[in-house]
Parts: C-alpha cells; structure tokens; sequence
C-alpha cells in the first residue's frame, strides 16, 4: 500500500485513514492493558511463589531502565545533533525519562506467560517485572513529565 497505493489515495481520505488507523492502534493497546490487568490479578490475588524481593526487584529494574536508556541515548547524542532537528541535552534528558514501556512489552510477557514449556515462577515473575515497569512508568513517569518539561524550560 505504502509503495504503490499512497498515492491513489487523496489527502482528505489520506486524513481520514490515518486516524482511522490510529483508533485501531488505540484500542489494540487498550485490549493488551485491559488482557494484562486480568491476567495478573487472577494470577497474583491467587497463589504464587513470588515473595517481597521479587516485587522490590521490580523497583530495582525500574531505575536501572532509566539509567540504560539515558546511557543508550547519550551514547548516540552525537549522531542525534547532526541528524533531523538535532536534540540538546535537556532533550536527552526528557527522552530518558518519558519514554513509553507498554503495550508491546506486556504483549511478549503475555506470550511468556501462556507458554506451558515455561515454569510458572518465571511466567510469573515475567509478567510482575514486566507489568510492574508499564505500571511505574503510569503512575509516575506520566504524571510527572509536564513538570520535567517545564523544569527543564521546554515548555516554550
């Protein structure tokens, strides 16, 4: 469609697919949230061989995250001032911090989770650190970016 079709297409239909498309996206997400939630409320209300160090691990995973993906971004901040816009280091930093970790990790700890080749404790453990990162990242990375942004003074 892309190579070929884009261009049968007119703008205003143009327009119209795309967010058509993006609705689609939209809901597709929604259900792998609303899948997720279930899957691990019936799995962690029930029992499982999960103790508080797993769960203080999660924490641990959610920091170190924030430490590798500035790392990674910082690594390639050279080619990312040369390229497109360029991109100062409060960028770098707002970057860090609000990047999305959601629906397609949970999709693979779903796929994880429903696979009988792998013991349950690891399924489990999967979709508590995994889910418990998407989790983290709701309730304090997108609540509190607006005020990094205007912290940061790019907010103009």
């Amino acid at each position: 469609m892309t190579n070929s079709g884009k261009n049968q297409i007119s703008r205003e239909s143009e327009h119209a697919v795309h967010h058509v498309w993006g609705f689609i996206g939209f809901v597709a997400e929604t259900v792998i949230f609303i899948v997720t939630g279930v899957i691990l409320g019936t799995r962690f209300l029930g029992e499982n061989d999960l103790t508080y160090i797993d769960y203080l691990k999660t924490l641990g995973i959610y920091v170190i995250l924030h430490i590798i993906r500035f790392f990674c971004i910082f690594l390639h901040w050279p080619l990312l001032i040369r390229m497109g816009y360029g991109m100062s280091f409060k960028q770098i930093i707002l970057s860090t911090y609000a990047g999305l970790r959601g629906a397609v990790g949970l999709s693979l700890a779903l796929i994880v989770a429903a696979s009988p080749g792998i013991d349950r404790y690891v399924q489990d453990l999967v979709l508590l650190d995994v889910g418990g990162i998407a989790l983290l990242t709701l309730l304090i990375n997108a609540t509190t970016t607006g005020h990094l942004v205007k912290y940061l003074g790019l907010s103009q």
